[in-house]
């Protein structure tokens, strides 16, 4: 009965121990111009530690740092700071909890659209495919990279088809790997895309990035409609 109160109070002292240092390291990324300063001194604690500092509550720790990183890139959204802590933050989280799908994702999302990085978001994507070889959502925003953003047509289509085998894929992963095998090139399948992460992302910034370009290839498609630039039937639904 001792040793077992005895082990919930060291569990309670590191995980407070372990919430102070992630408060205090964190703090340094809020907005403004001392915040700023403050980021030239930061410390933040390795995904490392972070694991093996909080055995037993992992998921919680995990769902903390994300929504401070959530806070930390929609400071970024408005000018209010860099991020050069990307990184460490990203890895934090997925070290903590590397089922959490949704932040590979949308790290990758930052990744290529607020850091110009394409290499590194489809690395970001990989670690959590392997992590989670069951989700579609992964895979199948690879092949959207590689379709809309490198125009490598055959890579676009292996990663759809490898969507398409995951235990949750549907049937859009198929007509994605068919459209990207066969319409190589064509506009009508970016959009698509675009659609497609227009109407799954929460993010204000994603949403705006899709709208624009969903626009500009209405815009695009309706010319070669109208010019005759070889537009052949309906533009794919999802």
């Amino acid at each position: 009965m001792i040793r077992g109160r005895f082990n919930k109070l060291i569990r309670g002292l590191t995980m407070a121990t372990l919430a102070a240092l992630m408060i205090l390291a964190l703090k340094g990324l809020d907005s403004g111009e001392e915040a700023k300063t403050r980021q030239e001194h930061l410390y933040f604690p390795s995904g490392e530690f972070l694991v093996e500092s909080s055995v037993g509550f992992r998921a919680a720790a995990a769902d903390y740092l994300w929504f401070r990183f959530i806070q930390y890139y929609g400071a970024y959204a408005k000018g209010q700071n860099d991020l050069r802590y990307f990184d460490v933050l990203i890895d934090g989280v997925t070290r903590l909890d590397p089922r959490f799908v949704e932040a590979y994702y949308f790290a990758s999302l930052v990744r290529w659209s607020s850091m110009g990085d394409i290499d590194g978001a489809v690395d970001i994507l990989k670690r959590g495919i392997l992590a989670n070889p069951d989700k579609a959502k992964l895979p199948f925003q690879v092949g959207f990279m590689y379709y809309v953003l490198e125009h490598d047509y055959d890579r676009a289509a292996y990663w759809f088809q490898m969507a398409g085998r995951c235990a949750d894929a549907t049937d859009k992963e198929a007509r994605f790997a068919a459209f990207a095998k066969f319409k190589s090139g064509d506009d009508r399948v970016s959009l698509a895309l675009w659609k497609d992460l227009f109407e799954t992302t929460d993010s204000p910034q994603m949403k705006a990035l899709a709208e624009k370009m969903i626009n500009q290839l209405v815009t695009g498609i309706k010319k070669q409609k109208i010019y005759g630039d070889a537009f052949i039937g309906p533009i794919p639904e999802i």
